[in-house]
């Protein structure tokens, strides 16, 4: 006969033991430890300090000191002190402090109550093998436990599909959720099939209507489509084919099918920035500072910032240049550059005005075909004919006409080139030296007002109707001559002279 029971190995009392109530009493121990079996804990590895009679434990691993050894075994302290007992697969135990059951399964302890997980799960209504959980019911809760509450829907991939489906007996007609991307998205249906998609999030936070929008026509006041803080300001649909758009309660602007109408002035970039602003669709400014072509621009303002090179501007318009502007006709002067460009080719005109250090305010043209500008030709006017005269590789830069006198005589220089001196003060002493059958008079040299660039045409006459004026050689700043007579002079002669040359 066996000493213990198989299953509980509680101690027979064997026949004709002495002492019986020893078997009986350790028995009683055994079933008074795992009968409705409780413990205060399974995870200390050292007793407690003041253990109370009848105090259990399950032993945690690596017990030290009076547990050393007994890892997993069910510790219970009584008058002799701690005592421990070998568990047997199946024994289950409630742990007090998880507030769960533990059942030992022949090596360890393992938590138990309700099934960690289920491959089904129905209430109140059958699972099945795509709807593993399922639950009929007039309503669902899922609730918090004193903070926030989070339900998650998880896909594996980006192409899957994590979202909610309502359906009208079992056929979908709406689905929010991440369907085959990573966008948000809200779709509708009307079989179950077809999905038409209303709205749709991207990962940036971009919010698109893939089906369009149907908005109230709304008014002024309260548009159809206005802001959370400004709700008098938005869209509206005053009318068939309008748009009205309203800002603080009142219609600013209208759209309809034939016309535009603006009750608000233009600003920004819808309008001209300066007189050399090609942006296509500007409208162009007529008045206040920087109006384009210059009209209209108020006093003490300019065009804008002047131009770096004049020949880099082909554009029309009215541009503005100081003294550091390049390939201008004189330096160190600012001015106004018109701009005209020809229509139907690549013929650019320039016209530059000197605004200042040139009192005369003198205009220069030129003109560009291909990319090549023709030399600056300046145009006369009423204050630019007469003045000085002066030139550059052989073309005039100054005044038409130019006129000045000296002790010399007088001089007219013309753009062209051509110089006329004359002079009448010109004297000799007498005509009285016989030469041959005529009389002559000592030479007298003149001295041009103006000197030339080559040698000149040189005249002269005597003012004395007996006698005439013969001249040397001339050079190019002066002439000799002597009075020549039929009879002779004892007195004084006159001799006027004229010289025409080039002074370039």
């Amino acid at each position: 006969m066996s000493e213990v029971s198989a299953v509980l190995a509680l101690p027979y009392i064997q026949p004709a033991q002495a002492q019986k109530h020893v078997t009986h009493n350790e028995a009683l121990r055994v079933l008074d430890v795992i009968v409705q079996l409780a413990v205060l804990s399974r995870s200390l590895t050292a007793p407690p300090a003041e253990p109370a009679p009848g105090e259990r434990h399950i032993v945690g691993e690596a017990a030290t000191g009076a547990w050393a050894g007994q890892d997993g075994k069910i510790a219970v302290f009584d008058i002799e002190g701690w005592v421990f007992f070998a568990p047997l697969p199946g024994w289950r135990a409630e742990v007090l402090d998880d507030g769960a059951s533990a059942v030992f399964d022949g090596s360890a302890w393992t938590t138990r109550g309700v099934p960690l997980s289920v491959d089904r799960l129905g209430i109140n209504t059958s699972p099945d093998g795509t709807n593993r959980f399922a639950v009929a019911s007039a309503a669902t809760l899922l609730t918090h436990e004193g903070a926030g509450h989070q339900l998650k829907v998880n896909k594996a991939t980006v192409t899957d599909t994590a979202s909610l489906l309502f359906q009208t007996g079992f056929s979908g007609r709406a689905e929010m959720g991440l369907a085959g991307n990573d966008d948000f998205s809200i779709k509708v249906s009307s079989n179950g099939t077809a999905f038409a998609e209303g709205l749709r999030v991207g990962a940036g936070g971009a919010v698109s209507l893939p089906g369009g929008a149907l908005l109230p026509d709304g008014t002024a006041a309260l548009p159809g489509l206005r802001f959370a803080a400004d709700v008098d300001t938005g869209l509206a649909r005053p009318g068939v084919d309008q748009i009205g758009l309203v800002a603080g309660g009142v219609q600013r602007a209208l759209l309809s099918g034939s016309a535009l109408q603006l009750d608000v002035p233009l600003a920004g970039t819808a309008v001209s920035s300066g007189s050399h602003d090609a942006t296509a669709g500007r409208v162009a400014r007529v008045f206040a500072a920087g109006g384009i072509f210059g009209l209209g621009v108020a006093q003490g303002q300019s065009l804008g910032a002047a131009v770096a090179d004049a020949a880099a501007v082909t554009v029309s318009g009215f541009y503005r240049t100081d003294i550091a502007t390049a390939n201008l006709p004189i330096s160190a002067a600012s001015g106004l550059l018109e701009v005209f460009h020809g229509a139907g080719g690549d013929s650019v005109q320039q016209r530059w005005t000197a605004t200042s250090a040139d009192a005369a305010m003198r205009t220069w043209l030129r003109r560009s075909s291909g990319g090549t500008w023709t030399g600056w030709s300046l145009v006369m006017t009423q204050s630019t004919m007469v003045g000085t005269v002066s030139q550059s590789g052989g073309l005039p830069t100054g005044a038409a006409i130019e006129r000045g006198s000296n002790a010399n005589g007088e001089y007219t220089r013309f753009a062209d080139g051509t110089q006329i001196c004359t002079i009448a003060g010109l004297s000799v002493s007498n005509a009285s030296t016989a030469t041959g059958a005529l009389y002559r008079s000592g030479s007298v040299f003149w001295s041009y007002p103006a000197s030339f660039s080559a040698l000149p045409v040189v005249k002269g006459e005597v003012d004395d109707s007996d006698a005439w004026a013969v001249g040397g050689t001339p050079t190019l700043t002066q002439m000799g001559f002597r009075a020549v007579s039929a009879v002779s002079k004892s007195t004084a002669l006159s001799i006027r002279a004229l010289a025409i040359g080039r002074w370039f």
